[in-house]
């Protein structure tokens, strides 16, 4: 699948190195990059192509990561379907990871061991799942776990046992592409079921279904959200 990609940074040297990483892999291609959320919404909508996956780099604050995810989030509707959207940051505190969660990114990364894992994360985020830096993953689940339990969970009784099958998959990273072909389902089958098992769920995106089924006992082990075989 190859990828299109826009980079939006507060910073000139990290958005930098994200572009000198992506040009490394001819599955991406990058569409263009800006900095700052209002010149990346101008960039954006002079662009004929869609990205598929919009890479946030290190931004300057919790408010200013929300606020460009608001303002993304906001451009796109049902006939337009906004892009997937991952944060890289070294500001990895747990009220930043979720409130960007809740604002709808779809995964986190903190400090980049290598390229190949940024390369493999956006990748997984372009296909429908979700990623995280295996130290986030760990702590979100602490950090869920000891939450008390919250009323949303109590969509989980009205799932079918397919769509709780599914939203399993979900939880641990599978695209729909993925789900599909492990199910023997229609990619658009699926797609439907996901907009079921979100409705039930009262959640918009698959992030923040991923954590609450994981909170479940959903999803298998804690760690790094990936795909467990094609």
């Amino acid at each position: 699948m190859e990828v299109n990609l826009f980079i939006v940074s507060d910073n000139p040297v990290a958005l930098a190195g994200l572009e000198a990483i992506i040009e490394q892999d001819e599955k991406f291609t990058l569409l263009g990059r800006a900095v700052g959320s209002t010149d990346s919404l101008r960039c954006l909508a002079k662009s004929e192509v869609q990205p598929h996956v919009i890479i946030l780099g290190e931004p300057s604050s919790k408010r200013a990561l929300c606020d460009t995810v608001q303002h993304i989030v906001a451009k796109y509707d049902r006939e337009r379907p906004r892009p997937k959207i991952i944060v890289v940051s070294q500001h990895d505190d747990d009220d930043v990871i979720v409130a960007a969660l809740r604002v709808g990114i779809n995964g986190y990364l903190g400090r980049i061991r290598s390229p190949e894992e940024l390369l493999h994360s956006i990748q997984i985020v372009a296909e429908g799942g979700a990623a995280f830096s295996p130290t986030i993953a760990s702590r979100l689940s602490r950090y869920f776990s000891t939450m008390p339990r919250l009323p949303k969970l109590t969509g989980f009784s009205d799932l079918t046992s397919r769509e709780v099958e599914i939203l399993e998959l979900l939880a641990a990273g599978w695209g729909n592409q993925q789900i599909a072909r492990r199910l023997y389902l229609a990619e658009k089958t699926v797609r439907n079921y996901v907009s079921r098992i979100f409705a039930k769920l009262e959640v918009h995106d698959r992030a923040t279904a991923a954590v609450l089924a994981r909170d479940a006992g959903l999803g298998g082990q804690s760690g790094v959200l990936v795909p467990q075989g094609t």
